[in-house]
Order: structure tokens, then sequence, then C-alpha cells
């Protein structure tokens, strides 16, 4: 064999047996890093969501989840579902406690068998509440490919409520305190939360970190306003320190601890000031969060 054609073609298997290594090799990376476990997202999905937030995308499509249907032939078009809109109306403890949506996206198995007998859309949706995922004709309501199509809706909507400069442009802890929005606590009789919050939690927790200026001010209060104690403990955050190790500001920008709700749907990480009140925001100019 020619001595040229001998080294190339000993090359490329010795880069092809390189690559099938390393791709073994990086599960194992991933066991041993410390990046927080499971239930996160991976770096693709970081981008689109990046691609999202204010003022890389528009504040009126933020919080707003593409559910897809089954993929199969003739399956219809997505569901595009509009936080804001019940959030307005319902805390999220209804939905991710009561109604049992899984907080996170993708694991709640929703079908129309399961929506026709009052489960998850059809606990609400069933003609008195809301208008009926019995009538077909209302499909188009929520199935449709129009990303766009809430944001009239939500321009109205908008108008008139304490504005932020970050998430989708709104002020919902302001919303709620001045009573611009009096969302349901929930939708079933004596349903009540679990536990009332114990009057030492009621004061803002000081979580240290690394850097002196990025403490931590923690308000269990303002998050018992929108959710129950089993929402965030203990799958989110394990109250024991072991259930925590992972816990750093990586994880929570790829969708762990704070970043699942605060990377989708709450106020965004870039909104610094919210939480570490010794950081100063980057200042976005006025056109790019003016409604």
């Amino acid at each position: 064999m020619d001595p040229l054609r001998q080294k190339t073609r000993f090359r490329n298997a010795a880069q092809t047996s390189l690559y099938l290594f390393l791709l073994l090799l990086f599960p194992v990376f991933g066991l041993l890093s410390d990046a927080a476990p499971a239930l996160g997202m991976d770096r693709y999905e970081l981008m689109q969501i990046l691609r999202t937030i204010p003022p890389n995308g528009p504040f009126e499509t933020y919080g707003n989840t593409i559910l897809r249907p089954p993929p199969k032939k003739g399956s219809m078009d997505p569901v595009i579902f509009p936080h804001w809109s019940h959030r307005a109306r319902y805390d999220c403890r209804v939905c991710h406690l009561e109604l049992k949506f899984s907080i996170y996206k993708g694991e709640t198995r929703i079908t129309r068998k399961r929506n026709l007998s009052g489960r998850y859309c059809g606990a609400c949706h069933n003609g008195k509440t809301a208008f009926t995922v019995r009538d077909n004709s209302l499909c188009s309501r929520c199935h449709h490919r129009n990303k766009d199509a809430y944001s009239e809706a939500f321009a109205t909507f908008a108008e008139g409520m304490p504005r932020a400069q970050f998430g989708n442009g709104l002020d919902w802890a302001k919303m709620v305190k001045e009573h611009y929005i009096d969302p349901v606590h929930t939708v079933k009789p004596g349903a009540e939360p679990s536990m009332q919050l114990p009057e030492k939690l009621r004061k803002p927790l000081e979580l240290g970190t690394k850097s002196p200026r990025s403490g931590v001010l923690f308000s269990h209060e303002d998050h018992m306003g929108w959710l129950d104690c089993s929402n965030c403990h203990p799958e989110i955050f394990d109250i024991e320190q072991e259930g925590t190790q992972y816990f750093s500001m990586e994880s929570n920008i790829f969708g762990q601890f704070c970043g699942v709700c605060h990377m989708r749907t709450g106020f965004p990480m870039s909104d610094c000031n919210r939480c570490h009140p010794e950081m100063k925001n980057h200042k976005m100019p006025r056109s790019s969060y003016s409604f």
C-alpha cells in the first residue's frame, strides 16, 4: 500500500477512535463535575431562552411557553401558553400544585382525553370558569403557530401597570402589593396552603456568597404570595444542606434552583439587583422596555 495513503488511513482511524473515546467519556465528566444534577437544561435550550429575554426578545413574549403535542401525523399545532394571562388571575400554586402541572417543562403528559375529564386545562376550561375544551371551534384559541398571537392582548393588559426593566416589563410583586391584580390562591374548597409562613421566616434571609457585594436577600414572604412550601421543598431546594451543595449562579442560569422559575417566567437572572441589593443592573435604553 502507498505509504502516504497508509498514513492517512491511520490518522483518520486515530481521529475516529479519539472522537468515540471523548463521546463515551463526556457523560463521566458530567457526573464528576460540580454541575448540579438533572432537571436543568442543556446549552442549546439555554441559548433559546436567552434569545427571548429582553432586550434580545420582545417583552410581551417572555414567559410564554410553547407546549408541543406528541409528534404524529396530522397532529395539531402547538399550544402557546401565556403565563401572564393566567398569572393575573391565579397564583402559581393553583396550577403547579392543585392541578398537578409539573413546574418542569415537558414532564406533564397533557392529553385531550385528560382535559375532557376535568384534569389539567380542563379543570378551568369547562365552559363555566373559562371557554370549554369540548368545543372544537375554539381549538385555535390555544393551538396555533403564531408566537406573537397574544402581543396585542398583552399590550392592553399592561397599560397602566407598574413597569420593570426585565422579564415581560411588568413588576408583578408591586402589582400584587398595590392591588392591581388579586390572584386566586386556590380553586378547590378547603385546599388552602399546607402551612402558614412561620414568623421567623417573615424576615428576609441573608444568604452569603463568595463575593461580599453580591450577598442575597431572599424573601420567603414574597414567594409564599405565589407559591406553597411544597412547590420548592424538597424537589427544587432540599432543606438539608446536602441537597443544595451544587447551588451556584451557573446552576441557576442553566435552569436549576432559582432558575427553574427565574429563567422562564419570573423576572430573569439578568435583573441582578432584585436579589443582590449591593449590585447594580446594567442600564437598558428606555425604548427597549416601553410598550
